[in-house]
C-alpha cells in the first residue's frame, strides 16, 4: 500500500460517525480530513438538537478516542450530573400512566447530538458542500461548490440519511430515501420550574409511551442539563409518532401543527400531557417523515473502490429501537481498524474496504427490517407486546434475537 505520508482519508460530514472514525484514524497514525457543507455558525447553533440513545456502541467510541478522553465521556450525556447506571428504559400505558414493561439494554445513557460532536470535532473545514467525485489513478478527488477540490486515498461517505456521496456512488434513483409513512413531531424545549420537575417523575433521563386508542408513541427525555438547581433551564424533548395521517402536507402551518400535537397530548396522562401543553407559545416545529435506506447494493467498485460509506448515509433506519447511532459507531471503529491494516499493507485498499462493507452490511440487513418492524407495530396497542424490544430490548441483534424477533413478527401477523 502507500507510504504513510501519502495516505489521506477524506471525509465527507462532520457528524457522529464522520468524527468517531476521524478521531481513531488520528490514533492510528493516519491523515484524515473533515469536509462539512455547512458553515462554523450554522453548523454550532442549528435551532434543532435532539439527544440520541448510547447503549451497545459505547464500546466503540472507547476504541477509538485516545486514554485522556476516556474520563471525559460524561461531557457528551444529556444530565452529565445524573450519576446512575440505569440497566433499562421504562414504558407506559400512555392513557393511565401505569408502566408496560423495563426494556433492557447495555447501560443506556440519554447523550447530545450536538455535545457528542463538539466532543468528537476538530479539524473540520466548513462550508464544504460536495459536488461531484472523481478518480486520478490511484487516487481519488473531491470537488465542492466553493469551487476548491481535494485529493486522498479514500472518501468517506458520513454525510448523513440524505447523503450527497451516496447520491454520486449510486445515482439520485437507487440512493434517494424509502418513505415508511410514520411521521413524527420532535421538539425540544424549556419548562417553568415546575412543570421541568413533573417532567421528570416518571424516570430522570427517559422514558417511553403508548397510547391504547389513539395509535401514538410519545416519547418523553431530558434534553439539557447545565445547572442541576435550576429546572427552568432544563431542557426537554418530546417526541410524538404515529402512522400514517396527518401528513406533513396536512399541517402546513405552526397553528395546526401546535393544535394536533395539544389535541394528542390532552388523552395522556401526566407528565406526557403536560410536555405537550404547557410548550412556549413561540415554539415553532415541523412534521418528520420517517426514512429509510437499505443498503442492500454493492457500490465498491465505483470509482474503483476508492469511496465508501459510513452511518445514516449507508443505512438509514428508523429510530423506534435506537439502533442507527450504536451502528454507526461500529462503522467507524471497524471501518479505522480495516483502514489502518490497508495502510500498514497487510491487505489491498480494495480488500479493506470489501471487508469493511460485508460485515456493515450484514449487520444492518439483519438490523433495519427489525426496526422497521418496531416501529409499525409500537403503534399498535394489539401489536405492542410481540414488538421485538419486548424479547430484544435494545441490545444489539444476534442470531438468537434475530429468530425471536421472527417469531414475534409471525404472531402478530
Amino acid at each position: 500500500m502507500a507510504d504513510l505520508e501519502d495516505f489521506h482519508v477524506l471525509i465527507i460530514g462532520a457528524g457522529s460517525t464522520g468524527l468517531l472514525l476521524a478521531q481513531g484514524l488520528k490514533q492510528n497514525g493516519i491523515k484524515s480530513t473533515v469536509y462539512e457543507r455547512e458553515d462554523s455558525s450554522s453548523y454550532q447553533t442549528r435551532p434543532r438538537e435532539w439527544g440520541m440513545t448510547l447503549h451497545w456502541g459505547s464500546s466503540f467510541i472507547s476504541k477509538c478516542i485516545p486514554p485522556a478522553m476516556h474520563t471525559r465521556l460524561n461531557e457528551i450525556c444529556c444530565d452529565p450530573f445524573y450519576g446512575d447506571n440505569d440497566l433499562t428504559l421504562p414504558h407506559y400505558n400512555g392513557k393511565t400512566g401505569e408502566k408496560l414493561f423495563d426494556m433492557p439494554g447495555e447501560q443506556p445513557r440519554r447523550i447530545s447530538r450536538r455535545k457528542l460532536r463538539n466532543f468528537l470535532s476538530e479539524g473540520i473545514n466548513y462550508g464544504k458542500e460536495l459536488k461531484s467525485i472523481s478518480s486520478d489513478g490511484p487516487q481519488v478527488i473531491g470537488s465542492f461548490a466553493d469551487g476548491t477540490s481535494a485529493q486522498g486515498t479514500i472518501i468517506v461517505g458520513c454525510d448523513g440519511a440524505k447523503s450527497i456521496v451516496r447520491e454520486v456512488l449510486l445515482g439520485k434513483d437507487v440512493a434517494k430515501l424509502e418513505d415508511i409513512d410514520i411521521n413524527m413531531i420532535n421538539i425540544s424545549c424549556a419548562y417553568s420550574a415546575d412543570t421541568a420537575k413533573l417532567l421528570r417523575t416518571k424516570h430522570p433521563c427517559f422514558k417511553n409511551s403508548y397510547h391504547p386508542t389513539q395509535g401514538t408513541m410519545f416519547w418523553q427525555s431530558i434534553q439539557d442539563v447545565k445547572d442541576p438547581g435550576r429546572p427552568e433551564t432544563w431542557l426537554f424533548q418530546n417526541i410524538l409518532s404515529w402512522i400514517g395521517a396527518p401528513r406533513p402536507e396536512d399541517l402546513p402551518d405552526q397553528a395546526s401543527r401546535t393544535a394536533f400535537f395539544k389535541s394528542k397530548a390532552e388523552e395522556y396522562a401526566e407528565p406526557w400531557r403536560s410536555g405537550a401543553l404547557e410548550i412556549p407559545d413561540d415554539l415553532t416545529f415541523g412534521i418528520d417523515r420517517t426514512t429509510m435506506f437499505t443498503p442492500s447494493m454493492s457500490w465498491s467498485d465505483v470509482l474503483g473502490g476508492n469511496v465508501t460509506l459510513a452511518g445514516d448515509a449507508a443505512h438509514a433506519m428508523p429510530p423506534h429501537r435506537g439502533q442507527g447511532l450504536n451502528n454507526a459507531l461500529e462503522d467507524a471503529a471497524r471501518l479505522v481498524g480495516e483502514l489502518t491494516a490497508a495502510r500498514d499493507g497487510k491487505k489491498s485498499l480494495n480488500e479493506a474496504i470489501r471487508e469493511y462493507e460485508e460485515d456493515m452490511r450484514a449487520r444492518t440487513l439483519k438490523e433495519i427490517p427489525i426496526s422497521v418492524m418496531q416501529a409499525k407495530m409500537v403503534h399498535s396497542w394489539e401489536d405492542l407486546m410481540n414488538a421485538p424490544m419486548i424479547k430484544m430490548g435494545m441490545n444489539k441483534l444476534k442470531e438468537e434475537n434475530k429468530k425471536r424477533a421472527a417469531a414475534s413478527a409471525e404472531s402478530s401477523s
